[in-house]
Parts: C-alpha cells; structure tokens; sequence
C-alpha cells in the first residue's frame, strides 16, 4: 500500500472533500492518483522545470500569506486532508505540521511521508549525499517530527509499516502521548530500538482497522 492508496482510502471511508498537498515535485506520483473533488498543492518549484503546484511557494510563504489573507482563500480556510511531504528535515516538517494542525478541519486529517527511515543513511539530513549505503534514497529526519508530536500532542497518531512509513494524524484528542525519556536526545539507534513504540507503528490491515 502506497502513500496515495493510504490517503484515499482516507478519503473514501470518511468522505473528505478536500485536500492540499505540501511539497509535490512529480505530481504524477501522488498529486494526481489522489480521488478527493477539491485538490490543492503547494510547492515552490525549485526541482521541477515545470511548477504545476496550485500556489508556487515554499510552505512557510504560503501558510504567512495565507494567514494574512493575501491568498484567493479565506484566512481561516481549513481543508479535511492535509499531506505534508515537503522538505525532509525536521524543523521544517515540524512547521509545517503546526501550520497544517491551524487549517486541519475538526475530525480531519495530517498526512506524513517517509516517517521510518530503514537505516541511519537513509536517515542523513544532507539529501545531496549519495555515498552512503542508502545511495540516493531518502527519508531525512520527517521521524524526529514525529517523535516530537507524540510527545507534545494528545493526538490520535499512527504510522502504516509501508511506502516508508506512512504517518496518519486524526485531528481529534487521544491520550496517547509518550514519555520525552524515551528518546530525549532524538538518537537514531535509540529511535530504532524504540521504533514500533515511538512511532505507534501498524500494519496495512490494523490501520483500516484504525480507520
């Protein structure tokens, strides 16, 4: 089960009618399998010759503009699915999750990509370095993010054990947060050790279960 398969199977089960995209590149990749009647993308174009995104920005300008109602949206527009899959460093992700959580609708949804990275190279923060033994694969550190809202949100929060680790966010409260002991340096091995736990990981079929 892929990224787009999760996120419309999302859609279809609880009926979502609409969803933005943050950090789209190859849009026939995700962007376009997904099945909701209102799409939006957001993406600044720097790794496509040719930006098809709905508003070409880097998220942090769009969510400002959006904010300040500088956009043909209202200020307080909220969209029933988000899907973060912008730049893979933590800080950001982390941003964006924040900004995403301000313009999620009540019982909607927060979408990661590539939450758990297989091994600590495909884990690296430099995205340019292929010498490692992952090559050109990667996942960044989207998993500290994670880490991090489990620690700080009482959200309904799993990941799908699939397409690199899927992440799904139900905006609704779940006291389900985990102690920051458990990895407060934000470590990889400590987080690999402690993966299925920080990440409250599951399988394809427990998370329609979950759905």
């Amino acid at each position: 089960m892929e990224r787009f398969d999760i996120i419309n199977e999302i859609i279809s089960k609880h009926n979502t009618k609409n969803y933005l995209e943050i950090g789209v590149r190859n849009p026939w990749e995700c962007f376009d399998r997904i099945k909701c009647d209102i799409k939006m993308s957001v993406d600044p174009g720097i790794e496509s010759d040719d930006n098809m995104a709905t508003y070409p920005f880097y998220s942090d300008d769009f969510f400002n503009k959006l904010n300040k109602g500088e956009l043909d949206l209202p200020k307080d527009y909220k969209w029933d699915i988000i899907f973060i899959d912008g730049l893979h460093l933590a800080d950001q992700c982390f941003r964006d999750f924040e900004n995403a959580l301000n313009h999620c609708s009540e019982n909607g949804f927060i979408v990661f990509h590539d939450a758990s990275p297989p091994t600590i190279y495909h884990a690296r923060e430099d995205y340019y370095d292929h010498s490692s033994l992952a090559s050109s694969a990667w996942n960044g550190t989207v998993w500290k993010s994670i880490q991090k809202i489990r620690t700080d949100f009482d959200l309904d929060l799993i990941t799908v054990d699939s397409d690199w680790g899927v992440t799904v966010i139900k905006n609704k409260i779940n006291y389900s947060v985990i102690s920051k002991n458990i990895n407060p340096f934000y470590d990889y091995n400590t987080f690999n050790k402690y993966r299925k736990q920080i990440l409250n990981l599951i399988s394809v079929d427990e998370f329609k279960h979950w759905l």
